[in-house]
């Protein structure tokens, strides 16, 4: 930890010019007796220091001075200057460790306090950010090389894991871990209730590669899901809000749908996970939507419409007359 402050105070110093002792410790959270020992320590490593006391003084290096930051190109630089510091930084407490070498690169690459050019909210619209008090704990082991043992939720027991990788697909939170000696598992981190570090090392498989692994299972959890094939004639006014229910389904839907009719309808084959699914969602559309197969979908719907009609029908109030 001290070996990080050193070199970002010299970068500080580096970027700013004189600044005073109070200035540099707030912005490395740390008193200005300690500034002072790390300014010492790095005069007897060789960097040019001065302090100056008084009005107008401070602390600085020789205006000659640069710190070195070697193996890095222009374009090596810049790729890595584009991007702040995404959230999810955050979340696994990497955001003050990656602005300070982000801090690093531009002062030494020239590039000076620019901000960032490209912004990551990598979570859906509309969807609430789960809560994941195990994260940091899980982020720990993936970068220490360390089992870990977990508990879910709605687990009794906790089960030994060696984390391989941690994966945010739309803002939520996956971990990749070997359970046993070869089976690698997916947990959702947000249903880990406890989460202890453990001292055991971590063996990693020699071929085994975070992205690959999840492009790979990816697809086949996509191709495990039930699927079930809906029919339906569907109006215009359903028709235009197909892909904001139904979403990237509803789209690719609609792109493989008959032409329309003389009114305007058209037939669409739409894709759900079970029967019950499939009337749920397509009841809110009454009449604008009628389903051609299979048939046990549209018996659920027209079940339901009776259901409505009889709920209505029992809570209409009975008729008053006024008193003769």
């Amino acid at each position: 930890m001290r070996a990080d402050r050193l070199v970002s105070l010299v970068l500080l110093l580096q970027a700013r010019g004189r600044t005073p002792a109070s200035v540099l410790a707030a912005e490395l959270e740390v008193s200005v007796r300690t500034v002072y020992r790390d300014l010492a320590a790095l005069g007897a490593a060789g960097v040019p220091v001065v302090t100056e006391s008084g009005p107008g003084g401070g602390c600085r290096l020789l205006d000659d001075y640069r710190f070195p930051l070697r193996g890095l190109g222009p374009d090596e630089a810049e790729a890595l200057l584009i991007l702040g510091i995404p959230a999810v930084f955050g979340e696994l407490g990497l955001d003050r460790a990656l602005s300070a070498a982000q801090r690093r690169i531009k002062i030494t690459s020239g590039a000076g306090e620019s901000s960032a050019l490209l912004h990551l909210d990598m979570p859906r619209w509309f969807s609430a950010q789960e809560d994941v008090p195990a994260l940091p704990a899980v982020a720990q082991a993936v970068r220490l090389g360390r089992r870990l043992s977990i508990r879910y939720r709605d687990a009794e027991t906790a089960r030994t894991t060696g984390p391989l990788g941690l994966v945010n697909k739309a803002g939520i939170w996956y971990l990749v871990a070997l359970v046993g000696e070869r089976d690698i598992l997916v947990f959702r981190a947000s249903r880990i209730a406890s989460a202890r570090l453990l001292s055991e090392a971590v063996e990693r498989p020699a071929d085994f590669e975070l992205s690959a692994f999840w492009a790979q299972w990816s697809a086949e959890f996509t191709a495990s899901r039930p699927r079930l094939a809906v029919v339906v004639r569907a109006a215009p006014d359903a028709l235009a809000v197909f892909p904001e229910v139904f979403g990237d389904g509803g789209r690719q839907a609609l792109d493989n749908a008959s032409g329309p009719d003389p009114d305007g309808w058209r037939t669409v084959t739409l894709s759900f996970e079970h029967e019950m699914a499939a009337a749920h969602r397509l009841t809110g559309f009454g009449g604008a939507v009628e389903v051609l197969e299979p048939s046990q979908v549209r018996e659920l719907i027209v079940a339901a419409a009776r259901s409505i009609i009889s709920a209505r029908a029992w809570r209409r109030p009975a008729d008053h007359h006024p008193p003769r």
